[in-house]
């Protein structure tokens, strides 16, 4: 063998292994790219999920945060009608015709247990049906027991009957006020059916 047959040989073998080195280097990247892609895939997938689930998530907050305040609103005006329901009820009783209310203030003051003392009224209505009133009551009572006070109360009518230590008031405030918690719901059912 000569030293050209050994050049060759040597340059042929380095040439295979060169072929092969690439060839195997080509496998690898081309395995190492499709498992990049394989990878890249995986986390757009992963990541279009995540996104999807946090839009969905969003989209549900935003959802519930509208319901809410349409709850809120609804109950705000549902509130607001039912105040000026009240307050309806109150004008009515406060327009009511004199007789009328003579009558109701009358039933309203004989109705109390040991009904006795002084009666104390708003000033309109101390001038305008005062005698009246102590009158019809003490004439309902079959006796001299009620009294008109020389005080006035701060009221849109009715009235405080005083007996000492006793006082209750009457007032159509007062009166409203005690009815408002247990016909709130009753008012709300009647007007939003």
């Amino acid at each position: 063998m000569s030293i050209e047959n050994i050049t060759t040989n040597i340059l042929s073998d380095a040439r295979n292994i060169a072929e092969i080195s690439i060839a195997n280097a080509e496998k690898t990247k081309q395995d190492i790219i499709d498992k990049a892609k394989l990878e890249a895939e995986a986390i757009i997938k992963a990541a279009a999920e995540k996104s999807e689930k946090e839009a969905e998530g969003l989209k549900s907050r935003k959802v519930s945060a509208a319901e809410l305040q349409g709850r809120k609103m609804m109950l705000s005006a549902k509130q607001e009608v039912i105040k000026k329901s009240f307050n309806s009820a109150l004008e009515k009783l406060k327009t009511m015709p004199e007789d009328e209310y003579l009558n109701f203030l009358t039933d309203e003051i004989v109705k109390i247990p040991n009904c006795k003392g002084t009666i104390i009224l708003n000033e309109r209505d101390k001038n305008k049906i005062g005698e009246k009133l102590v009158k019809a009551v003490n004439e309902k009572l079959k006796a001299e027991k009620i009294v008109l006070s020389d005080k006035t109360i701060e009221s849109s009518g009715g009235f405080v009957l005083n007996n000492g230590s006793i006082e209750i008031n009457s007032t159509f405030e007062t009166i409203l006020d005690s009815m408002r918690d247990e016909l709130t719901n009753e008012v709300a059912n009647a007007l939003f059916k």
